[in-house]
C-alpha cells in the first residue's frame, strides 16, 4: 500500500472522528439530549464504518490479500481515533451541562 492511501485512511478517520465528537460535544450541552449523546454515539460508530466502505471499497475485494503490515496500518488508524472518542465522549459525558 502506498504512502497516500495510508494518508488518506488517517485524514478520513480524523475527519470521522473529529464530527462525531463535534457533533456528540454540542448535542451535551443541551440538558434534554445529554442523555442520548451516548445513544447516538453508538449509532455513529456503523455510520462511520458504512463510510469507510464506501470510500475505500478495493480493500474490500474478495480476492485482495494483504500483508500483516498493511493490515495493521489500516486497523490501527481505526482502533487509534476509536480510543480518542470514547476518551472524549466519556468526558463530555462527565460534566454536568450548564443550566
Amino acid at each position: 500500500m502506498n504512502q497516500l492511501l495510508l494518508e488518506e485512511h488517517l485524514y478520513f478517520n480524523l475527519i470521522a472522528s473529529t464530527v462525531v465528537v463535534g457533533i456528540c460535544y454540542l448535542l451535551s450541552k443541551n440538558s434534554k439530549t445529554k442523555d442520548y449523546v451516548g445513544f447516538l454515539y453508538l449509532f455513529g460508530i456503523p455510520l462511520k464504518g458504512v463510510f469507510f466502505y464506501k470510500s475505500f471499497p478495493f480493500l474490500f475485494l474478495e480476492g485482495l490479500s494483504l500483508s500483516l503490515q498493511e493490515k495493521a496500518n489500516i486497523l490501527f488508524p481505526v482502533l487509534f481515533f476509536l480510543a480518542a472518542e470514547v476518551l472524549f465522549l466519556s468526558k463530555m459525558l462527565k460534566q454536568s451541562p450548564p443550566s
